[in-house]
Parts: C-alpha cells; sequence; structure tokens
C-alpha cells in the first residue's frame, strides 16, 4: 500500500467534525507550495493564514481574552 492509500483510509476513519480541520490543512498547505518564501511577503502569508482561519478581527485589541479570558472590557 502507497502512502497516498494509506492516507485516504486514514480520513476515511476520521469523524465528520475533523474533516474541516483536514480542509483548511490542506488549503495551507496549497498556499505554501503556491507562495514563494521571500522575507518580504511573510508577513502578507501570516495574514492570509489569519483570514483563512477565520480568527476575530479584534485578536490583536483584545488578545488578553482570548489567551488567558479575561473579560472584554
Amino acid at each position: 500500500m502507497n502512502k497516498m492509500e494509506a492516507l485516504k483510509k486514514e480520513i476515511d476513519l476520521l469523524p465528520l467534525s475533523m474533516l474541516v480541520e483536514v480542509e483548511h490543512l490542506v488549503k495551507k498547505l496549497k498556499r505554501q507550495s503556491q507562495t514563494a518564501r521571500k522575507p518580504a511577503t511573510l508577513l502578507s502569508e501570516v495574514a492570509a493564514y489569519a483570514i483563512a482561519d477565520d480568527l476575530p478581527t479584534d485578536l490583536a485589541e483584545r488578545h488578553d481574552h482570548y489567551l488567558y479570558g479575561v473579560s472584554k472590557k
């Protein structure tokens, strides 16, 4: 059995709820293979991940809330 067949079998065994995470990972890997990793584009690449992962828009402003559970005030 080759790696692709083994991976497909593993994916078939995953619960449906985890397939969303697998889909996100596949999309990230595709982006990485298409993007040249130049230092000048690193920040834009990080920003693209934040958008793709549906991070809160107020993450920088309220990071204490998301990291430590402090009230949003």
